[in-house]
């Protein structure tokens, strides 16, 4: 069975951006940004249609924080993506209630981005102790008290960062992710958001 049900799914659920992906590049069928008050009627289909979550991954980019729930079924193959972006220190639905292995991977992403799940049934730390000190550990995002937690000294030397100076973001832009494939755009914003920035005069992105 093709991915053009989910799809279309995903179409009556407001997607900003639908991408048809060849799979043995890049482990998907076909992907879907939402925005983030959709993501548990996605859930809610994928799980009628037999599907299960694979994981929840998230990743810190320089528009926020993109959360991707990956699905797949034994009688479907090919695998596929819903993400929705938020801000830094933003909250996206939980989906525990829907698939009940989803409380440990939004846990997780708390733990280390500090991305809030509305919803989850038991949102404590999943990894790091209850009184871990500073901001969450794989936040590049400029944290004034950076500089007073070693964990995260170690983290800016690892990342070739300054040892002065805070904790900037080196996070990448959307559009370095390649994440859109043959992609239909429904917003104009996220259309330019996939879109390369334009080289400098030095074959750098012009600033």
């Amino acid at each position: 069975m093709s991915a053009e049900r989910h799809i279309e799914t995903w179409r009556r659920l407001g997607a900003l951006v639908i991408s048809r992906l060849e799979f043995q590049k890049t482990g998907l069928t076909a992907a879907a940004v939402l925005p983030p008050d959709r993501v548990r009627e996605a859930a809610e289909a994928m799980r009628e249609a037999g599907f299960f979550l694979e994981t929840i991954t998230a990743v810190e980019v320089r528009e926020g924080i993109l959360a991707t729930w990956l699905y797949d079924s034994p009688a479907e193959p090919g695998r596929l993506a819903v993400r929705a972006l938020t801000e830094v220190g933003g909250s996206l639905p939980s989906v525990a209630h829907i698939f009940q292995g989803a409380e440990w991977h939004e846990r997780e992403a708390t733990d280390f981005l500090g991305l809030g799940f509305t919803g989850n049934p038991n949102p404590v730390p999943l990894l790091l102790p209850h009184d871990f000190p500073g901001p969450p550990p794989l936040l590049r995002t400029t944290h004034e008290n950076a500089a007073a937690v070693p964990w995260k000294r170690s983290m800016d030397r690892w990342a070739g960062l300054p040892k002065t100076g805070g904790y900037k973001s080196v996070a990448p832009p959307l559009s370095e992710l390649k994440l859109f494939g043959q992609a239909e755009f429904f917003d104009p914003a996220w259309q330019a958001l996939a879109e390369p920035a334009p080289a400098g005069p030095e074959g750098g992105a012009a600033t």
